[in-house]
């Protein structure tokens, strides 16, 4: 007899309902793990929006420990740039441009093609072009540096020269100049001045060594140090990119100062309004940080008034994912806190937040910033402004230095490869989460196969019905012909 396919049909009864029900009365028991899963990913993401926010907030936070009060105004120069770094001071020099520094460019007379080969046959030999440089170093003395060159007899035209001489990567640079006349190599130094000066040689083939030995080449221009004059002190460099004569301050030198015409003078000055513009950050990152705190660790009580007798009111949906965390109460208490301290000089007129114009509101921790009066403090005192933020020294903290040592006691260092608490939190839940998954697919497995038991008992159920049921039919029909 043929198996029964379809529930229900050997026994007449629902069965395939039947089942769906137990299925799904099974699947209940799956509840408790899943809800304890969705807790620890929701927790996990909360905690990723948090250490992004703290992260946002510690970029403004660093720059008010030491850049935001060191951003200086350069003047304009007519024969030089200027950039300044936070080692700069505010002062004026006097600067004046004797002399660029050029880098040294040297050519071979012309040839009627850049793809005659210029060397002599070797028999397979090799032949070695070598351009040697003199550069100075920091004691003074004089190193040799040698770029060498292997061509073979096929590798002799000015074309496949060039080609070779790029192809090492050093610090001269080959190119094929058409002129009037023919063409012509081109030898470049990427380095400027004197350190750039090119001798060149061939070894291995008297013919190139004929186009291509120093004597034989054109100078087109020749190394040259920059020479200029600052605060009344001369010096020569080989760059015309300078950093190591005025501290934090690089002299870009663009053209030769007029002759007659007075030095030019290098004005710094503080430049406040990176000051307004770090705090405003910070108000920003500040108040973005808190608003996610807050939504985090909210508490909505949970409405029983449209339960019944039989049910148990449960946690709010709407509640924060980390709501009541230990963890995240601590850090909003220090992050506060330390907001709302006092820093800086015990006689500063700038010792606290609210001395600058911002206003911390007690219930939501967001603050409000009065500009005005920011501009006004600033103005007024810029230094005892920078010393409520950076503080003057281990023994007198401040507000910036105090704020980013909590913010990385909870993100970690980057620098020094140490954990924080955050990333150490979520670890934990991510292991719970993952425990929470073998859970959930053990008891799947035993759902499974539960169900799997009750279908075929009402498999059975049908094929037993089915038999009684032609029985039946079979006994009817033999005592109606005994009738």
């Amino acid at each position: 007899m043929a198996s029964i396919s379809s529930l229900g049909i050997g026994s007449g009864l629902d069965t395939e309902t039947m089942l769906a029900q137990i299925k799904a009365g099974e699947q209940t028991r799956l509840s408790p793990y899943t809800a304890l899963q969705t807790s620890y990913k929701s927790k996990v993401s909360s905690w990723g929006q948090i250490s992004a926010a703290l992260s946002a907030l510690q970029k403004p936070t660093k720059s008010l420990t030491n850049d935001a009060f060191n951003t200086l105004k350069v003047s304009n120069n007519t024969a030089f740039t200027a950039t300044a770094t936070s080692d700069a001071r505010a002062d004026t020099h006097s600067v004046t441009v004797e002399k660029l520094a050029t880098a040294h460019k040297i050519r071979t007379d012309a040839e009627n093609s850049q793809d005659t080969q210029l060397g002599e046959s070797t028999s397979g030999n090799s032949r070695t072009v070598t351009i040697t440089q003199t550069v100075k170093q920091e004691d003074g003395t004089d190193k040799q540096v040698t770029m060498e060159v292997d061509l073979k007899d096929d590798e002799t035209s000015l074309r496949q020269i060039a080609k070779a001489i790029n192809r090492e990567g050093g610090d001269v640079s080959a190119s094929v100049q058409r002129t009037d006349n023919g063409y012509q190599l081109v030898l470049s130094s990427k380095t400027t001045g004197k350190d750039g000066e090119m001798t060149v040689s061939v070894s291995g083939d008297t013919k190139l060594d004929g186009v291509l030995n120093s004597n034989a080449m054109t100078q087109v221009s020749a190394a040259e140090d920059a020479k200029l004059t600052v605060d009344g002190s001369t010096y020569t460099r080989s760059s015309n990119n300078i950093s190591d004569i005025l501290d934090g301050i690089t002299l870009s030198l663009t053209a030769v100062s007029e002759l007659g015409k007075p030095a030019e003078q290098l004005t710094l000055t503080q430049d406040t309004s990176a000051i307004k513009t770090t705090v405003q950050d910070f108000v920003k990152a500040y108040n973005a940080l808190m608003t996610l705190t807050t939504n985090a660790s909210k508490y909505v009580p949970y409405d029983a008034s449209s339960i019944s007798d039989d049910q148990t009111a449960t946690t709010n949906a709407e509640n924060g994912a980390l709501m009541g965390d230990s963890t995240l109460r601590g850090m909003i208490s220090e992050v506060r806190s330390s907001v709302n301290g006092m820093y800086g000089e015990s006689d500063s007129d700038y010792s606290a937040l609210a001395d600058l114009g911002i206003k911390i509101d007690a219930a939501t921790g967001q603050m409000t910033l009065d500009e005005k009066k920011l501009d006004e403090a600033i103005a007024d005192n810029p230094n005892d402004v920078a010393s409520m933020f950076t503080g003057k020294g281990e023994d007198v903290p401040g507000l910036a230095n105090t704020l980013n040592d909590i913010i990385t006691k909870y993100v970690g260092d980057t620098d020094t490869k140490t954990d924080g608490i955050i990333k150490t939190s979520t670890k934990t839940l991510t292991e719970q989460s993952e425990q929470m998954q073998k859970q959930i697919d053990k008891t799947q497995r035993l759902i499974d196969a539960s169900v799997e038991r009750y279908r075929v008992q009402f498999q059975n159920l049908d094929t037993t019905m089915s038999k009684l049921n032609s029985m039946s039919s079979q006994l009817s029909a033999i005592l109606t012909s005994l009738g």
